[in-house]
């Protein structure tokens, strides 16, 4: 009977030891990793992807999406308090001084010209980019476009040298970039007063369509980003650019060689999500959030799981 008993609990014990070896080992979490957008829908639809998609793979994030304006951002990100953002590739021509910007007119040119120089000057690591322009045009409601016939920039610089009434809305920095408006009046020979101008300190196109649609304190072109939600909704004329004077802008994962160098596997994580983009998909995704109402995480969630990146 006591040798049973024996052989019995022997087994008991072999059973327990076998079942526990066969417990999976809980995984490392890793991080944190504070994750830091502009305020604008995409910045919070893009922070968000790369929140859930880290999330996903065991990383603990810090949430400052939506964090501020773009020069905010960029200090926030130099000085170290905060270790990955949503930027993009055109915004090299602010952060480094070259003879030549115009390699950022060109979408590999700008994006290799940017890694480099962030990386000599900052260790800052620019990872793969959407291959969607958000590129700065300006833009006209239909109605104006049809009653003037301005389509292109040469329409615009033709209206505006014969005298035409205009007010253009747009930011301060695209007002006084020699890649932005500076630019424009350059290639195409006309030349805005500062009473055909409203500059507001922050790139939200939001509150400059929404003045253009109003048509407030005689508003009738706006800067716009290739990829606003707006153009899916409002019935507006982008004007064409033929000399492609503003830089080509791709949203990109950009984060501090420090948290790379610890992490590489977030690139691996994130590249296939951003070449899954495109320029229709982005629009269409910002038109959620900005018109439908929806929650930026709701939209990223959504995305991801359409996509098969999240289940």
């Amino acid at each position: 009977m006591k040798r049973s008993l024996t052989i019995f609990l022997v087994f008991v014990l072999v059973i327990f030891s076998v079942s526990c070896g066969n417990k999976p080992t809980p995984a490392k979490e890793k991080g944190p990793v504070t994750i830091a957008t502009m305020i604008d829908s995409e910045g919070a639809i893009l922070g968000n992807m790369m929140i859930l998609m880290l999330e996903k793979n065991n990383f603990k994030i810090n949430d400052k999406t939506e964090f501020g304006t773009p020069d905010i951002l960029r200090k926030a990100l130099v000085s170290g308090e905060v270790d990955l953002v949503l930027d993009y590739t055109g915004s090299g021509q602010y952060y480094h001084t070259v003879s030549n910007t115009d390699d950022w007119s060109d979408a590999k040119k700008g994006y290799e010209l940017t890694k480099k120089l962030d990386k000599e000057a900052n260790n800052i690591i620019w990872l793969e980019p959407a291959n969607a322009n958000n590129t700065e045009s300006l833009a006209v409601t239909k109605d104006f476009s049809d009653k003037n016939k301005i389509k292109t920039m040469q329409d615009l610089a033709a209206y505006v040298n014969s005298e035409g009434k205009i007010k253009l809305i747009t930011s301060s920095s695209f007002s006084e970039n020699i890649k932005g408006l500076r630019g424009l009046e350059t290639a195409y020979g006309f030349k805005l007063s500062g009473d055909q101008l409203v500059t507001l300190a922050s790139g939200n196109t939001a509150e400059m369509l929404k003045a253009l649609s109003e048509g407030k304190d005689g508003i009738n072109v706006s800067l716009v980003y290739g990829t606003d939600g707006s153009l899916d909704k409002m019935n507006l004329v982008v004007l064409s650019d033929p000399k492609s004077i503003p830089p080509v802008y791709l949203p990109t994962p950009v984060l501090r060689g420090a948290i790379y160098e610890k992490y590489p596997e977030i690139e691996s994580i994130l590249k296939p999500v951003f070449l899954s983009l495109t320029i229709e998909k982005l629009r269409s995704l910002n038109s959620k959030v900005a018109f439908d109402g929806k929650a930026a995480k709701a939209v990223a969630k959504e995305y991801l799981t359409s996509e098969g990146f999240l289940k």
